[in-house]
This record gives structure tokens, C-alpha cells and sequence, in this order.
């Protein structure tokens, strides 16, 4: 503080002063700036989950000697360059991907699976998050953080609870790649995007890594996803080995989406949950129901166990039948 300052002062507060830019608990003037300055740095620490910046720091007036003695006093921890947290509070997932963040830039850009999570799509936090920066960047590994250098457009980047994140339609496909398609499918269910807004982003993205599968997932969302998953299903049997079905078989007044009448067991694909309502669910129900009265085993699939673990569809299907 200047010694300008500190003299306009004096004529208000008595009192020792301190010399130059040195901390003197004594001195009215720096009690009086740092009891005006301090409550309002905390307040957005906490909105951040503990963490604290150093341009966060200056810009409420701390100079780096104050940022310093708050350490030194324990206050405060190190947690990398720059990077502060309040020894006070809780280290929690979110303060933990906060920080791997921002210690690899100001200006990088929580992507993926973590960014889904961080948007609240999905509730479980991933161990590892994907953290995008600029191609040019250049630094060390950080623990947490798996860092994608690339550019991102503008329209594919968003600042939510102080950290930048990559837009929800982007988080939501990329959430799905890394993730399961689930995270897409929910995050339709819940009306949090539209298939508009996952296109557009796609098509921002659609030359880059991970691409070609958003495309097949947009595909499945469409108007065409029950051949879809009828060509999937299809195309899982093929691959095992796996005969003897019939497709779209009768019984009674239901219809079954692969009947292996010999056995009588049914392989029935559950729709997405984007695509259903109260009524689809009550009716899926009741088909379930008559088929076992019926004298059927029904075995019932979803999309993610067609597109992630088509093994363990197989294995089922063929331990049934044996």
C-alpha cells in the first residue's frame, strides 16, 4: 500500500503503521483492509469449493507477501502454481477435479465423462478426468488429470460454478464415449439436452477423435432406432454362432423381438429411456408378465448391453439355451 494511503489514514485510525508492502497486525490500516477484503475472497472460495486462485488472490487486493504469510500461518495449502485451497475446508470430488484442472492451465477446460459428471449427468465421479489444452501447451503430468491438447470451439465451452467445462451437449457425447451410452440416453430422458443441440455439437466435432461413435449413438436416438436395434441384435447372433431365433414372433397378442420357440426363451430389447413414457413401461410389463405365464424365459437386454458388452449378452443367450 502506498505511503499516501497509509498518511490519509492516520488523521482516522491511531496506531503503529506498517513500512512499505510488510503485514503489521498493529497498523489500523492494514486490520481495516484486510477485515473489508477478506470476508468477500472467502465468500468465492467457497463458492468454489475451497479454492482459491492467485489472480483471485490480487484481484481482492492481496499482494504476494499476503498470499505467503496466509501459508505460512496455515491457512491456506499450496496445492500446485498458483493454486490455493482453505486449510478449513473439506477436500472433497469436487475441490480434487477443481484443482487437476486448473493446475494444468487457468485455461483449461474440464472435457468428458468428468465434465458430465460436473454438469450433474451423471452421479459418479470418474477417477481420472479428461482436461483439454490448447495444442501448443506444454507442461508435466498431473495427477487426475488426463490432458487432450486440442482447440475447442467457442459455442463448445461454458464456465459453470467458476470453472470452465465443456458444454453440456459435448460433455453428454463425450460423456458417452468415454462412459457408457447411458449418460446419453439419461441426459435425453430428463429433457437436459435436446437431439438438436448433441447434433450441432457433433458437427462441430465430427472430424475429430471419438466422432465416428457419436455418430452411430445420434443414429440410435433417431427415428430408426428400433431397426437398429434389431440389425444390432442380429448382428451379435451372427457373430457368435448363435441360431434357431425367430424375429418379431406372435404370442397371443403380444410380439416377441427374438423368440427361440423350440426352448421357448425370449430375448426381449428393452427401449431406450429416452424413447419411453409411463404407458411403454406399463405395456412392457404386461407382455413380461403373459409371456412367463405363457411358459417362456424371458431375458431382457438394454442398448448399453448391446453396444458395451455384447459378450455378456451372448454368454447369457447361450447359457439360457443350453
Amino acid at each position: 500500500m502506498s505511503v499516501g494511503l497509509r498518511r490519509s489514514f492516520r488523521t482516522v485510525l491511531a496506531g503503529p503503521m506498517c513500512v512499505g508492502d510488510t503485514w503489521n497486525q498493529r497498523c489500523p490500516l492494514c486490520v481495516h483492509l484486510y477485515m473489508a477484503t477478506a470476508p468477500e475472497l472467502r465468500k468465492l472460495a467457497l463458492a468454489h469449493d475451497g479454492v482459491i486462485t492467485i489472480d483471485e488472490a490480487r484481484g481482492h487486493g492481496l499482494t504476494r507477501g499476503a498470499i505467503s504469510r496466509r501459508v505460512r500461518s496455515g491457512e491456506w495449502v499450496r496445492e500446485g502454481p498458483g493454486l490455493y485451497r482453505l486449510a478449513d475446508h473439506p477436500v472433497t470430488g469436487q475441490s480434487r477435479t477443481r484443482i487437476a484442472t486448473l493446475t494444468v492451465s487457468p485455461q483449461a477446460i474440464l472435457s468428458g465423462l468428468a465434465a458430465a459428471w460436473w454438469h450433474g449427468i451423471v452421479s459418479a465421479r470418474p477417477a481420472t478426468s479428461a482436461v483439454s489444452a490448447p495444442r501448443g501447451w506444454h507442461g508435466s503430468p498431473v495427477a487426475g488429470a488426463r490432458i487432450v491438447r486440442r482447440d475447442l470451439d467457442d459455442a463448445d465451452i461454458v464456465v459453470r460454478r467458476g470453472l470452465r467445462v465443456t458444454s453440456l451437449p459435448l460433455s453428454v457425447l463425450e460423456g458417452a464415449v468415454e462412459g457408457k451410452f447411458d449418460v446419453l440416453d439419461r441426459a435425453l430422458q430428463n429433457k437436459r439436452v435436446t437431439v438438436d443441440a448433441l447434433t450441432e455439437a457433433y458437427q462441430r466435432r465430427r472430424k475429430c477423435k471419438g466422432a465416428s461413435k457419436m455418430a452411430q449413438m445420434l443414429v440410435l436416438v433417431g427415428s430408426g432406432a428400433r431397426s437398429a436395434a434389431e440389425r444390432l441384435t442380429v448382428d451379435l447372433f451372427e457373430e457368435h454362432g448363435i441360431e434357431g431365433w425367430i424375429a418379431n414372433h406372435p404370442v397371443g397378442s403380444y410380439e416377441i423381438d427374438f423368440a427361440f420357440v423350440r426352448k421357448k426363451v425370449a430375448v426381449e430389447i428393452d427401449g431406450m429411456a429416452y424413447h419411453r413414457d409411463v404407458d411403454a413401461f406399463q405395456h412392457d410389463r404386461a407382455r413380461r408378465n403373459a409371456l412367463i405365464t405363457a411358459g417362456w424365459t424371458v431375458l431382457n437386454f438394454t442398448w448399453s448391453d448391446l453396444l458395451e458388452r455384447p459378450g455378456y449378452v451372448a454368454a447369457q443367450v447361450r447359457k439360457t439355451l443350453a
